[in-house]
C-alpha cells in the first residue's frame, strides 16, 4: 500500500508533463519570451540587476538559462523546462493533498482540476513554488523540527527569487504554520518558532540582497520592483462580473469561487472549534486559507481567462479539505454531501471553461488514434527545435521579420546586440543576438531617471548595428526614454519599414557609425566587418 500514494504522484507527473509538451502545438506567447531572452542573456555572462533590469524575476531568468544551456538555445529547452514545473507542481499538489485529507480520490481530483485549468507557460512559478511549499507546510505540521523549518524557509526563498510576491505570501503562511503548530503550548513558544523560520527565510536570502546592494542599490531595486507592479495593475485592474447574463458565466462563477473558498473554509473551521482536534486543523488549513486570500487578491485580474487559472493551488486545497469534512460522519451529512458535491461539478465546469480544457486536449493531439500518440511528441520535438517553424511564432511581427533574422546572421558577430524599441521580446530569441541597453525591450516599464542612466551607458559600451521600434510603441517609446531615443535618432538611419497590419509597422534602423565591410548580396544591407557565417 505505500507504493500506492508514489505510483499516483509518478502517473501524475508524467501525464501533466506530456499533456503540457504536447500541447505546446502553437509555442509560447510573446510575453514568455522576455524570460527566454533574459535566459540567453546569462548565457553570455550577464545577470539580472547587474547587466540588464529584473523587476524581482531572477530565477525565471535563471531557470531559462539552466533549461537552454542543457536541451540547446531553442524552444525545446524552454518546453522542458515547463513541462517538468507543471508535472512536478502536479505531483505535489496530490502529496500535499494527501497529507491534508488523507483521500487518495481527493489527490486524484485536486491534481486533475489543477491540470484542466491550464496555466499559461509562464505561470508555472504560481503553481510549482505554492505545491511545494503546501507540502513542505503539511510535512512540518507531521513532525516539527528544524531540519523541517529550515526546508520551508528553503521553499520560501526559491519562491522569493521567482517572484517576490510569492515570497513574501508564502513567507506568511509559513509564520502561521510556526505559530499554530501543536507543540508550541505558549505564545512565547509560537513566537519562537516564527522567528526562527523568519531567520532561516532571512539567512537564505541575504547573499541575494548583497549582491543586488552592490550592483545598483536596493533602494533602486524596490522603486524598479514597485514600478512593474503599479503599471501591471494599472494594465490589469480587478473585476467583480456578473454572472448571469455574462458571455462567459462559467469563466465569471469562478472569481466568485476563488474568493468565497478561504473564507467557507474559515467558517466550518470554526464551527468546529469544540472538538478536539481543532488545534490541529487551525495549523492545517489557516495557513492555506491566509495564502489563498493574499494570492486572490492578487492574481485574479482582468484578463480573467489567464489569471484565474494562477490561483488554482490554493484553491484545490481548500476544496479537498472542505470536500473530506463534509464526508465525515456526522448527524448533517445529508445535507453536507449534496453541496459539496454541487460545488465541486460547478468548481469543474468552471475550470473546464477558463482552462480551454477540451481545446487544449485537442490541440495536443490526444482526441485520435492512441497509437499516433508517440508520434505527436517526434513531431513536437521537431517544430520545437526548429527556429523558423510558422505556426509556432508568438506575433505577426515576429513571421515577417524573419528575413531580418537571416540577414542578421549573415551580416553581424553572434556578440552584437539589437535595441528593441517596443514590446517585442521575442525579437533577441528570433535573431540569436543579445538585447542592449540592459532592457529586453523598452516599453511600459523602468522609464525612470536611474533606469534610463543605466541603459544609456550600456549602450555607449556595446555594439548595437540594429534598433527595431514598432510604430504603435514610438511615441511610449520616445516620451519614457527621451535620453535613449535621441541617441538613437542621432546615430541610427532608417534601413526598412517591414508593414504587419493596418495598425503596426516595423521600423528598423542600422547604426551609421559602424562601418560596413561589405553589402549582403540578398538585401543590399550592409554587412560588419565582424560577421557571422552562421545560417
Amino acid at each position: 500500500m505505500r507504493r500506492w500514494p508514489a505510483a499516483v504522484y509518478v502517473a501524475l507527473f508524467a501525464l501533466t508533463a506530456a499533456f503540457r509538451f504536447l500541447a505546446l502545438k502553437n509555442g509560447f506567447v510573446n510575453d514568455h519570451f522576455v524570460y527566454i531572452s533574459g535566459g540567453r542573456q546569462m548565457l553570455f555572462g550577464e545577470w539580472p540587476t547587474r547587466d540588464f533590469i529584473d523587476p524581482g524575476l531572477p530565477l525565471m531568468f535563471a531557470a531559462s538559462a539552466l533549461a537552454q544551456k542543457i536541451f540547446g538555445q531553442t524552444l525545446f529547452a524552454e518546453a522542458m523546462l515547463i513541462s517538468v514545473a507543471f508535472g512536478l507542481a502536479a505531483a505535489f499538489t496530490a502529496a500535499a493533498v494527501r497529507s491534508l485529507t488523507g483521500s487518495m480520490t481527493l489527490v486524484i481530483a485536486a491534481a486533475l482540476i489543477e491540470i484542466a485549468v491550464f496555466p499559461r507557460t509562464y505561470s508555472y512559478p504560481k503553481i510549482l513554488a505554492y505545491a511545494i511549499e503546501f507540502w513542505l507546510y503539511g510535512r512540518y505540521l507531521a513532525r516539527p523540527g528544524i531540519g523541517r523549518a529550515l526546508a520551508m524557509a528553503a521553499g520560501v526563498a526559491m519562491a522569493f527569487m521567482f517572484r517576490h510576491d510569492h515570497g513574501l505570501f508564502l513567507w506568511g503562511g509559513g509564520v502561521l504554520t510556526t505559530m499554530l503548530d501543536r507543540e508550541a503550548t505558549t505564545w512565547k513558544a509560537s513566537l519562537r518558532a516564527a522567528a526562527g523560520f523568519s531567520a532561516f527565510v532571512m539567512l537564505l536570502l541575504l547573499p541575494y540582497l548583497l549582491y543586488v546592494q552592490v550592483n545598483g542599490g536596493l533602494w533602486l531595486y524596490i522603486q524598479n520592483g514597485i514600478q512593474f507592479s503599479e503599471r501591471e495593475a494599472g494594465r490589469q485592474w480587478h473585476v467583480w462580473p456578473r454572472v448571469f447574463g455574462d458571455e462567459r458565466p462559467l469563466e465569471s462563477a469562478l472569481v466568485y469561487e476563488l474568493h468565497l473558498l478561504p473564507l467557507v473554509a474559515i467558517a466550518v473551521l470554526l464551527a468546529r472549534r469544540a472538538r478536539e482536534d481543532f488545534r490541529a486543523a487551525a495549523a492545517s488549513l489557516l495557513p492555506l486559507a491566509a495564502v489563498a486570500v493574499a494570492v486572490n487578491v492578487s492574481f485574479i485580474r482582468d484578463p480573467l481567462n489567464t489569471r484565474l487559472a494562477d490561483a488554482i493551488v490554493p484553491a484545490v486545497m481548500l476544496g479537498a479539505w472542505l470536500v473530506s469534512r463534509a464526508f465525515e460522519s456526522s448527524s448533517r451529512r445529508a445535507l453536507t454531501i449534496p453541496i459539496a458535491c454541487v460545488f465541486t461539478l460547478l468548481l469543474g465546469a468552471s475550470v473546464l471553461a477558463v482552462g480551454f480544457t477540451h481545446e487544449e486536449i485537442n490541440r495536443a493531439g490526444l482526441l485520435g488514434r492512441r497509437q499516433q500518440i508517440p508520434g505527436r511528441f517526434v513531431e513536437r520535438t521537431a517544430d520545437l527545435q526548429s527556429r523558423f517553424t510558422d505556426y509556432q511564432m508568438p506575433t505577426p511581427a515576429a513571421r515577417r521579420l524573419v528575413p531580418f533574422f537571416r540577414y542578421v546572421d549573415r551580416c553581424t558577430a553572434p556578440t552584437d546586440r539589437i535595441l528593441v524599441g517596443g514590446f517585442l521580446p521575442e525579437i533577441p530569441f528570433y535573431a540569436q543576438r543579445l538585447f542592449a541597453g540592459g532592457q529586453g525591450y523598452f516599453g511600459a516599464y523602468f522609464g525612470s531617471e536611474a533606469n534610463e542612466r543605466f541603459a544609456f551607458d550600456h549602450l555607449r559600451q556595446q555594439r548595437v548595428p540594429f534598433a527595431i521600434v514598432p510604430s504603435d510603441g514610438e511615441t511610449e517609446f520616445n516620451k519614457r526614454f527621451p535620453l535613449v531615443a535621441g541617441y538613437v535618432r542621432a546615430r541610427y538611419a532608417p534601413l526598412a519599414d517591414v508593414p504587419i497590419d493596418d495598425e503596426q509597422t516595423i521600423h528598423i534602423l542600422v547604426n551609421r557609425e559602424m562601418p560596413a565591410a561589405s553589402r549582403d548580396p540578398e538585401t543590399g544591407w550592409p554587412c560588419s566587418p565582424h560577421t557571422s557565417r552562421s545560417s
